[in-house]
């Protein structure tokens, strides 16, 4: 495709987004399903050991039984919500085990999972605070595609790490590097990115490129934004039409933005 019309696009949709306030980017991440369903039950684990149950159900959140709000989501916090507590790497092994063997390909899933939870990685992780593991964010992304065997890009690495963010997030540490990790690329960033009039095919990596190009100009006057945010944004509106697009950004209160995104994606 054209880098000229690339880069138009970005620029156009870079315009747009800027509008949005910096504590509405705030509310946007909090909308997100992780958000909703486990942030209840982040008291039953120690302070930093959260993120560590945040990176796992990260690491497996595809090849679902249907939408991931309802049938993971919401699943994981019906399965943790009666449990007390988890004190331990041990604890938390069984529960998602056993959370994990309803799903579908649970061997894999197992798999990962035991991979994971028995790495190096996690332990040391088990036994920092957030702010000890927001220091060290980059450093966790690399460390966790090499527990994996995953290339630092892959989508559920990605997306992993922001779901990591969110536990960060959770816990009032805001003041973390994310910079360099791209957006995980899934069916919605796809579709999305297509209703812009962008085909990259089945390329991931330009897609990346294109959205970090995009954050890289909206941080430009929003420095406080990372991908966790536009990623959240764009998740949450991949499926609207025009009339539920308008509707979506007027529960933000940025009516404005919601307009200028509807005229862009479907009366130009």
């Amino acid at each position: 495709m054209h880098s000229n019309k690339i880069s138009s696009v970005q620029i156009q949709l870079a315009e747009i987004l800027n509008k949005i306030p910096s504590e509405k980017w705030q509310m946007i991440v909090r909308n997100e399903p992780e958000w909703q369903h486990l942030e209840p039950i982040r008291k039953i684990f120690p302070q930093g050991a959260f993120s560590v149950f945040m990176l796992a159900v990260g690491l497996n959140a595809y090849q679902l039984k249907g939408k991931a709000e309802m049938a993971y989501w919401y699943r994981l916090y019906e399965h943790f919500k009666d449990c007390g507590s988890i004190p331990s790497l041990e604890v938390l092994e069984e529960y998602l085990v056993r959370f994990y063997q309803k799903e579908r390909i649970y061997n894999l899933k197992i798999g990962r999972l035991l991979k994971f939870l028995n790495s190096q990685l996690a332990n040391e992780l088990w036994k920092k605070s957030p702010r000890e593991i927001a220091d060290a964010t980059l450093t966790i992304w690399k460390k966790l595609s090499k527990t994996m065997n995953q290339a630092p890009h892959e989508k559920t690495i990605c997306f992993a790490m922001k779901c990591l963010g969110i536990s960060l997030m959770m816990a009032d540490e805001y003041d973390f590097d994310f910079n360099g990790i791209p957006i995980p690329v899934d069916s919605r960033i796809k579709k999305f990115t297509n209703n812009l009039g962008i085909d990259f095919g089945e390329n991931i990596q330009p897609m990346q490129d294109f959205w970090d190009d995009v954050l890289t100009s909206l941080r430009q006057t929003l420095p406080q934004i990372n991908m966790i945010h536009l990623d959240s944004l764009i998740w949450q509106i991949a499926h609207h039409d025009a009339h539920e697009l308008m509707a979506y950004f007027e529960t933000l209160a940025i009516y404005d933005v919601g307009e200028s995104l509807s005229q862009y994606l479907f009366q130009s």
